[in-house]
């Protein structure tokens, strides 16, 4: 079995093509487009065609004369006007309070792929800080998750009652039922069935979440798949990377590199770097370390180097050799732990499966397991309030009552939620108590 990975890693340096007709589209988020910008979705655009992709670049000032930019027929520019994306109920998607500006291109780029264009089965929507080492690292990332995923982010953290003692969580209130998720979204991927659940979360209520929480929490309560890719790790608030870290981790997306100059620059270092490098892998088969009788130390330091080759080459392999690459490693694991081998090299070799190929999120449990009368009154009328909406003209002079009422409805099902879970937590700390005196009696 082991053998089989060591002929993939050797044999399977450049994959086959393995390029399908797709639908995909990638949105680049900005307010004027800085030349930089351009240039590179100028390139993005020439390779994506090959892999189904579109290439967009939102412009969020309508002054801004788009006729003044010479692109290529791959390449589209895109603005809408803010009336539009308030009519729609586009607005809000990053505000954080009443001095941000109530439409950006995050409104417009949303409106645009859930509502006025629904040609294409899969969305990227990234702002123009994101650094993307090449464009042969993020298609590949498209080819291996999007064909499968609703949704593709960075991270999924709860926020398992709706705590709002913390971070922004308090703009989730009357917007969304906990429990709640959240991620930087920085870059994000949007499914076809992710973006008709946006605009019906919107059009429900007239609003769009923060982003950062609404479509995790959108995502998870509708048990979409969602993927959290290790090439997102790097996606984070703040971050002052240095070109050696790209280096390492070049088939990774960086947030935030506000130097649109460095992105230029690293990009033709990396460009010239990629043409030199020998692309020739050599590893060593994992089972004649055993062999060999070498230490734990010694297959640890091998598989960490491991690990450190595969993420500079990564996107030289076929999304299914990657897929192939997870459950071999995943199955040399299961073997290993069967052999008593050290616990950090098994971790070691877990995450060689997560890099190669990382698997959906778990879906959404039942954490309140006795829904009380209220709470199943609340959730009615949660759906009768929204099929009112549904039904109801926009400009309905009752279509602001109706809102407010979807507001408070879920204000209220939150604190019933919170109390039923105390309920719950209370009786089994009770259940737990008699079990212990019944044992200790006998």
């Amino acid at each position: 079995m082991i053998n089989y990975l060591l002929f993939i890693l050797l044999v399977i340096v450049y994959p086959y093509a393995e390029v399908h007709a797709g639908n995909g589209a990638v949105c680049f988020l900005t307010y004027r487009p800085a030349l930089e910008t351009l240039e590179f979705a100028q390139e993005f655009a020439q390779d994506a065609t090959e892999y189904g992709v579109d290439i967009f670049i939102m412009i969020d000032d309508n002054d801004f004369n788009m006729l003044s930019i010479k692109t290529s027929t791959n390449l589209r520019l895109l603005q809408i006007s803010n009336q539009q994306c308030i009519y729609y109920g586009y607005q809000n998607t990053i505000s954080l309070n009443s001095k941000w500006r109530e439409v950006t291109s995050w409104d417009k780029a949303l409106l645009y792929f859930s509502l006025l264009n629904s040609n294409y089965t899969f969305v990227w929507l990234i702002e123009h800080d994101v650094f993307i080492p090449s464009t042969k690292a993020f298609l590949t990332l498209h080819q291996l998750y999007s064909n499968t995923s609703d949704l593709i982010v960075a991270r999924n953290e709860i926020n398992l009652l709706g705590d709002t003692s913390t971070w922004l969580w308090s703009m989730a209130i009357g917007k969304l039922v906990p429990p709640w998720y959240c991620s930087m979204v920085n870059v994000v991927g949007l499914s076809r069935s992710m973006l008709i659940a946006i605009d019906d979360h919107v059009h429900w209520l007239g609003v769009v979440p923060f982003h950062e929480f609404f479509f995790n929490t959108l995502a998870m309560h509708l048990n979409m798949t969602i993927v959290t890719p290790t090439e997102l790790s790097t996606i984070v608030f703040h971050a002052d990377y240095s070109f050696d870290q790209v280096l390492k981790q070049s088939n990774n997306l960086w947030h935030p590199l506000k130097s649109l100059t460095k992105q230029r620059s690293w990009h033709q270092t990396l460009l010239n770097q990629s043409l030199e490098k020998n692309t020739t892998n050599e590893f060593i088969d994992f089972e004649t370390l055993f062999h060999q009788n070498q230490t734990m130390i010694n297959i640890e330091k091998y598989l960490t180097n491991l690990l450190t080759k595969f993420e500079i080459s990564k996107s030289q392999f076929s999304s299914a050799s990657r897929i192939s690459l997870r459950q071999r490693f995943c199955n040399i694991a299961e073997e290993y732990q069967q052999r008593n081998v050290s616990k950090k090299v098994i971790s070691v070799i877990m995450k060689l499966a997560d890099h190669a190929y990382k698997l959906p999120e778990p879906r959404m449990g039942n954490f309140v397991t006795s829904k009380s009368k209220n709470h199943l009154r609340l959730e009615q009328a949660l759906k009768e309030n929204r099929k009112t909406i549904f039904r109801s003209l926009s400009n309905s002079s009752t279509m602001v009552e109706f809102r407010k009422a979807t507001n408070n409805l879920m204000t209220e099902l939150r604190s019933e939620i919170q109390r039923e879970f105390q309920q719950q937590q209370e009786r089994r700390k009770f259940q737990l108590f008699f079990l212990v005196l019944s044992i200790s009696l006998f």
